[in-house]
């Protein structure tokens, strides 16, 4: 690829704005875009998000040209640093390939991707999880306005005058709701937030603000049975994982424990020098995966502590492990980095790390071994699209108003499931041929974007 910009003249809509004309040969093609300057500064503040210091630096900008025209031979000069900058970025295959410098370029080998949504599926609170159970969707859902939760908590406290609560008075903070298509088949109240959930065949666990572990058991999915809490925690539940008759969790107190639900006792109880942020659990080894707020990962076998490794993310978000891969991709909120990690062989030991850089602030993450990509939403609502092999980002859309708590990828259909603090859950189809755009409908939610990729 060539780039050269070959002349510069003033825009017609105003005339104190400079274009530059862009002459972009690529192979067989040709083709020429204009560019002023702010659109090379949204282009490297964009690139920097997801390449951090290997893009090149742009031409400094004098700001005594707001009052002074700019002359000739300053323009000219200019002009000159944003070639110099463009033959730079052309150097790295990485931004070449990426979404980003396509769009930039006006690619005619890329489509600028569209969405058109048609209908969401909106509830009255924001959205923490979700997990779909055959034709049943369980909700998670939170008072997300501080105001409104402190409001709550003070209707909902007991005063020294007080012998008791009425319990039929309390406000909650959150539900937890069973949907099948609209109907909702029931609800659970719960007056502390619930920040998590877990569900395994008949069983369900949500993680509460409060240290609390609600355990809920259910037959088919019309009838609860019971409800069980534990005090697991003296702090908000971060994750959570029931196997057999054990219930994993980790929390903002340092501690991950195991408790055996139908002896009553915590048998594992080991406190870490971070916060705990995350747990994801691979049943076919029975290991634990921990994310902390520090940035390390642990790995652990019930109590032995089998892997204990630093990978300077900071603040650990989420991660998602890839069995059949053996392999783990991390995220870090604080400056969007992700790792992904193989880490299993015979002995247990890190083979094999690789980085790339997401939006500032990401929260959570889901992977299509079909497609070979990742897909990782932010605090701002956006989610974007990552090839996994070449470590590009090939599409960034926002597709919510809020944080994005929960991803969700399934392979089967290809489809996208986001949910947020907004208030809504979407779906986002793809076309079974990749990157290619159709239409998909899933008759049973009513749920519809349409996605060109």
């Amino acid at each position: 690829m060539e780039i050269l910009i070959k002349k510069h003249y003033p825009s017609l809509d105003n005339e104190k704005v400079t274009l530059y004309e862009i002459e972009i040969n690529d192979g067989d093609k040709v083709w020429r875009i204009e560019k002023r300057f702010n659109q090379f500064k949204q282009l490297n503040q964009r690139l920097s998000e997801y390449f951090g210091n290997t893009i090149p630096l742009l031409p400094k900008q004098t700001y005594t040209t707001f009052i002074v025209k700019k002359t000739e031979q300053e323009i000219i000069e200019r002009k000159k640093g944003l070639e110099e900058y463009l033959k730079q970025i052309i150097q790295n295959e990485q931004i070449v390939n990426s979404i980003l410098f396509k769009e930039f370029i006006q690619s005619p080998s890329f489509t600028i991707s569209k969405l058109q949504l048609d209908s969401v599926r909106t509830f009255d609170l924001g959205l923490r999880d979700f997990y779909f159970y055959e034709d049943a969707i369980f909700v998670l859902l939170c008072e997300m306005s501080p105001l409104n939760r402190a409001t709550t908590n003070f209707h909902n406290m007991k005063f020294p005058w007080q012998e008791d609560i009425d319990v039929s008075n309390l406000k909650p903070l959150g539900y937890l709701d069973c949907l099948i298509g609209p109907q909702m088949i029931w609800r659970k109240k719960y007056n502390s937030q619930p920040i998590c959930m877990s569900v395994i065949k008949d069983n369900i666990l949500v993680g509460l603000d409060n240290g609390i572990i609600n355990h809920l058991q259910f037959k088919s999915k019309k009838h609860l049975l019971e409800s069980q809490d534990y005090q697991q925690h003296t702090a908000r539940i971060m994750g959570l994982h029931i196997y057999g008759e054990n219930i994993y969790s980790v929390s903002k107190d340092q501690r991950y424990r195991v408790m055996n639900f139908k002896k009553g006792d915590t048998f594992i109880d080991l406190y870490h020098k971070h916060e705990l942020t995350c747990l994801k659990f691979d049943e076919t080894r029975d290991y634990a995966f921990i994310g902390d707020r520090g940035g390390i990962i642990y790995a652990y076998h019930q109590a032995t502590l089998k892997i204990s490794l630093d990978t300077n993310l900071q603040f650990i978000r989420d991660l998602i492990i890839q069995k059949s891969h053996d392999t783990i991709i991390a995220i870090g909120f604080q400056t969007g980095q992700a790792i992904i990690l193989n880490i299993f062989n015979k002995e247990v030991q890190m083979q094999e790390a690789t980085q790339f850089k997401n939006k500032i602030k990401s929260r959570c993450i889901a992977w299509s071994l079909l497609r070979g990509e990742a897909y990782i939403g932010n605090q701002e609502g956006f989610v974007t699209v990552w090839d996994i092999q070449k470590k590009i980002p090939i599409y960034e859309i926002q597709l919510h108003n809020g944080p994005i708590t929960k991803i969700y990828w399934n392979d089967e259909e290809e489809m996208l499931y986001t949910a947020s603090k907004d208030k809504t859950l979407k779906i986002t189809f793809f076309n079974k041929n990749k990157r290619d755009t159709q239409n998909y409908q899933n008759r049973q939610s009513g749920i519809l974007q349409n996605v060109n990729l």
